[in-house]
């Protein structure tokens, strides 16, 4: 039997997270480099999971037992989402919350390296129609994976990966620098910028700033630079720029 394989990976993989009242936990997670794993029922995608039954396995005996343990395998899963991008503009309102969030770039080979063995990690599918569970020789928590790895043509471009933990929690990732670079939101308020930027500073992150441009995100690179040093540099721009406007008047 042939066997499927992906052989072209991302380089990185990006996760848009929230600030304001959930900075600290946001920070924490890349200070102590794990990944959180909640359930499923907790995105926002209330189609999450959503399958049916061949006609072969609604006929068998066991359909029933089936779906009760697929069920109950979705619900123990521990799941965390990824995206192939960081500039797309409805996953910085949904995810990071409007724009007033991160986005953090992981290393795929680092982050693959550094996760423990029971986890898996599976790129998303996107199909008109729910996935369908087969009478073939699949237990409880494979099932549960394959339908918590496909989710409705609209969220293709997304560009998913998804990490499978067995149980709900942290996933710890061992290899240093696998959180390479944060892109901050356009809205992210002065208070969360220094405290993500005291975290990078500390980790050798870099911080690309997004500016907004009519329809166009724009990110520019800042390494180890604080918020009032880059306030500094901004001020001192400014007053270039007026002095060159009073000089040619």
């Amino acid at each position: 039997m042939a066997e499927l394989r992906i052989y072209a990976i991302p380089t990185h993989l990006y996760r848009y997270r929230p600030l304001g009242k959930k900075l600290r936990r946001e920070l924490d997670a890349i200070d102590r480099g794990y990944i959180y794993c909640p359930t499923f029922s907790s995105m926002n995608d209330p189609m999450e999971g959503s399958h049916r039954l061949s006609l072969r396995m609604l006929t068998s005996a066991i359909s029933t037992t089936v779906q009760t343990e697929v069920l109950q395998a979705q619900q123990c899963l521990g799941v965390a989402s990824f995206s192939e991008v960081f500039d797309h503009e409805p996953m910085w309102a949904h995810y990071a919350d409007q724009f007033s969030g991160m986005c953090v770039q992981y290393n795929t080979r680092r982050l693959l390296k550094g996760l423990p063995e029971d986890i898996d990690i599976a790129r998303m599918m996107y199909s008109e129609k729910e996935p369908t569970i087969l009478k073939e020789r699949q237990n409880a928590n494979d099932r549960a994976k394959m339908t918590l790895s496909s989710k409705t043509a609209r969220w293709a471009s997304e560009r998913e990966w998804r990490i499978f933990r067995p149980q709900v929690g942290r996933s710890v990732y061992s290899v240093p620098k696998t959180a390479t670079k944060i892109y901050r939101g356009s809205r992210v308020s002065p208070d969360d910028e220094e405290q993500v930027r005291d975290l990078c500073k500390r980790h050798s992150i870099t911080v690309a700033i997004m500016k907004i441009d009519a329809y166009a995100m724009q990110f520019s690179s800042l390494r180890r630079l604080s918020s009032r040093a880059r306030d500094a540099l901004e001020s001192a721009k400014a007053a270039e720029e007026k002095n060159g406007e009073a000089s040619r008047s």
